[in-house]
Order: C-alpha cells, then sequence, then structure tokens
C-alpha cells in the first residue's frame, strides 16, 4: 500500500495535468486523475512492464479523458466549448505573485489565456499530443505507446496542432509569433 501511495505521490499532478490538457476542466480533470489511479490500483498486478509506467499511466489517463469527452456528446464528434477561465489551470501556467515585473506578468497571463483558447479549439487527440511532448516531455515513441497509436500519427498530430495553435498566436499577437518553415517556403497557408 505505501508504494502504491508513493507512485500516487510521484504522478498525481502529471496525471492531472495531462487530463486537464484533454477535458479542459478542472473538476473533470481531477475526476479523471482519480479514475485513473483507481484503475491502477486494480490493475497493478496486469502491468506487464513492457512499456514504462508513466507511459501505462498516460494511456489510461488518456483513455478516460476520451471516455469522458465522449459521454458529453454522444451524437457527434468530441469538441470542447471555447471558455478562457484560468480557474483550475495547473499552477506552473499561471503568473506568480512575486514577479518583479507585473507587465510581465500581465503579459504571462494574457499569454496563457490565448494558448488555452488555441487549445480548446484543437480536436482532443491534438490536444493530449501537444500536452503529453510539451508540457511532459514525452518521446515520440512514449506518446505512441501512450495513445496507442503509430509514431507517424504522432508527428502528424503535433504538426498540425502545433500549426493551427501558431495561426491562431499569429491572429492575436501579429508578426511577432514567427513563421512556421512551410509558411516561409510558401507551402502553408493562413
Amino acid at each position: 500500500m505505501r508504494a502504491f501511495e508513493e507512485l500516487v505521490r510521484r504522478h498525481e499532478r502529471r496525471a492531472y495535468t495531462v487530463a486537464y490538457g484533454v477535458v479542459r476542466d478542472a473538476n473533470d480533470a481531477r475526476e479523471v486523475a482519480q479514475d485513473a489511479f483507481l484503475r491502477v490500483y486494480k490493475h497493478l498486478r496486469d502491468f506487464e512492464g513492457g512499456a514504462s509506467f508513466t507511459t501505462w499511466l498516460y494511456r489510461i489517463v488518456h483513455n478516460l479523458s476520451i471516455d469522458l469527452l465522449r459521454r458529453r456528446d454522444p451524437g457527434r464528434a468530441v469538441e470542447l466549448e471555447e471558455h478562457t477561465d484560468l480557474t483550475g489551470a495547473p499552477d506552473e501556467w499561471l503568473p506568480q505573485r512575486g514577479e518583479g515585473d507585473p507587465f510581465a506578468a500581465l503579459d504571462r497571463a494574457k499569454l496563457v489565456a490565448v494558448m488555452q483558447r488555441a487549445l480548446d479549439e484543437l480536436p482532443p487527440h491534438h490536444r493530449t499530443a501537444i500536452v503529453l511532448r510539451e508540457v511532459e516531455g514525452m518521446s515520440y515513441e512514449e506518446i505512441a505507446e501512450a495513445m496507442e497509436v503509430p509514431k507517424g500519427t504522432v508527428m502528424s498530430r503535433l504538426f498540425h496542432a502545433r500549426r493551427k495553435m501558431q495561426r491562431m498566436l499569429r491572429e492575436h499577437f501579429g508578426d511577432e509569433v514567427p513563421a512556421t518553415a512551410d509558411e516561409r517556403d510558401g507551402k502553408g497557408g493562413a
């Protein structure tokens, strides 16, 4: 039991962050993370060790998150409502008190809000790939295993998600956001 408590302690923030990145709601993310750890506890003996524990946990979190979104709207493809509320966002995404420059803190808060809107507009499978890669720092292989898709699919999802987010950021910030390589080569559209 103590070993399981240690697993939860080590991975609860990450499980929440991944769930939040997909479901975009703090309460739902906590519920998904809790359900994921319940499943891990029930099936820990079934864990074969072919993948890392973290990858196995992220696969469970991802699947539970997608299941939750499907239950919300079973009749059509899952899309999340647009919102900019920062309540429940992981603390490291928010400006911290005591930052020396209040204007820098305000700029960071604005950037976080724009990034959240951009993430909200991505389909869940793109959002999951971005969170696993950019927030959690997982490799393409780990993401592919966690999402149960080929590595090429992960690469494609990341490419399209980054491209869409960059377009949205450019619309908000103007030319201060650098162009993608495809756009510089004249292959991309706005």
